[in-house]
């Protein structure tokens, strides 16, 4: 927690915006920091194209975080585009987590992260997933779901397809590993 003059304690946070850049929403990253700013954020970074952000926030938590960027959304598309707001001890324990070391078998994998919107969810969304195939691992953590996946095969599972579908029925976005390790390492650093 970084303390300033003017506003007090500040925490850091990831968001992770749900399905834009795909089916028709476009929202472009350098609007997208704007935007977070005049809704009173600092320190806003994104990351990609895909609605990932760190940004830092005073007198917060992440449930009201959540309410203003939602609020910022809609307000500016004339949209809902729903977000998950991760502090850093929680993405951090999503990458200390992770369950799954690749085999040494040259076969090229996916690793990703289910992000959820509850505990709930990331357990009734696991409970109700097929087997995966011979090509996948699938593990729940607290709000998510860990999947790995061979390279090739992330589009045409049991398993993606059911991700595909749970997505109109719960708030969940789907991030691959590598981008939430770098995510959780800016966080890490903003807020030390």
């Amino acid at each position: 927690m970084r303390q300033t003059a003017q506003t007090g304690p500040m925490d850091f946070y990831a968001v992770f915006l749900r399905g834009v850049n795909v089916g028709g929403v476009k929202v472009l990253m350098q609007e997208l920091s704007a935007l977070l700013h005049d809704a009173g954020f600092s320190h806003v970074r994104t990351f990609l194209a895909s609605g990932n952000v760190v940004l830092g926030a005073t007198g917060s938590d992440p449930a009201r975080i959540k309410e203003r960027i939602e609020a910022a959304l809609d307000e500016h598309y004339g949209r809902q585009i729903p977000v998950i707001v991760q502090d850093a001890a929680q993405l951090g324990k999503f990458v200390a987590q992770y369950p799954f070391v690749p085999p040494q078998d040259g076969i090229a994998r996916h690793r990703y992260l289910v992000l959820t919107g509850t505990q709930a969810d990331a357990a009734a969304i696991f409970d109700s997933a097929p087997e995966p195939t011979a090509a996948e691992r699938l593990a729940v953590l607290d709000h998510g779901i860990c999947w790995e996946v061979h390279r090739g095969e992330s589009l045409g599972t049991p398993l993606a397809r059911h991700f595909a579908m749970v997505a109109s029925k719960f708030l969940v976005t789907t991030r691959n590993m590598n981008t939430v390790e770098k995510i959780e390492a800016a966080l890490r650093a903003a807020s030390a």
